[in-house]
């Protein structure tokens, strides 16, 4: 009974979603859509669909990419320096802005798994991508993500980026996805983003204590 209760909580949560109007909510607070800034940016937002760790829809018809309208900047600029490095490259965001419902439909889903440290506590805010302010992105050549070692969402320590050089050195990393990981990095940090030792593919701005006193959650 109490499974047939959750999974019904569940689907009641995902209509309520289909149900926003994201781009009416997000315009009102202040967002913008990344594309909107630079069309060569590309967006494929995980959640939107059935690839990812939890294999279900949890944005319903969410598929832009919105942020905060000066990380939504700093993107652009990554994606300039990464055209530096070579101009067939492009980024691609698997995920950006994400309201607490969402975030409150994924925390309940993992509770009790082996996921449910990677997944932010929506009583207490949530985390950065909750802010608008962490994106998730890798780099396409040719329409096709590049060797990163680990796919998104693969939450191991493969994926981890504070032990690279020992997994390297063992073989359980390439040299290619190694390097490829660097230019990730390389782009990503040059236009202002820090890093999330867990997660390859994660990038995200300002200090937690800062963010949560200046900022308000996507509460929708």
């Amino acid at each position: 009974m109490k499974y047939i209760l959750y999974i019904f909580s569940l689907l009641v949560g995902h209509l309520s979603l289909m149900a926003v109007d994201y781009d009416s909510e997000f315009t009102k607070m202040g967002f913008v859509d990344v594309q909107s800034l630079d069309s060569t940016i590309q967006v494929d937002l995980k959640y939107s669909s059935t690839d990812n760790f939890m294999g279900i829809n949890m944005y319903g018809d969410l598929y832009k990419a919105y942020l905060r309208p000066e990380i939504a900047k700093m993107v652009v600029n990554a994606q300039k320096y990464l055209k530096d490095i070579n101009p067939e490259y492009t980024l691609v965001i698997y995920d950006a802005a994400r309201p607490l419902s969402a975030q409150r439909m994924m925390y309940e889903k993992v509770q009790g798994t082996k996921f449910s440290k990677y997944v932010a506590k929506p009583a207490k805010g949530g985390g950065y991508h909750n802010y608008g302010c962490a994106v998730d992105v890798t780099i396409l050549h040719n329409g096709q993500p590049i060797d990163m070692g680990a796919g998104f969402d693969e939450f191991s320590t493969i994926s981890h980026i504070n032990n690279e050089q020992y997994n390297l050195k063992i073989g359980k990393l390439s040299q290619e996805a190694y390097n490829n990981r660097q230019i990730l990095r390389k782009v990503m940090k040059k236009a202002g983003f820090d890093t999330y030792r867990c997660e390859w593919w994660h990038f995200q701005h300002y200090t937690k204590k800062y963010m949560r006193s200046h900022f308000k959650s996507i509460d929708f």
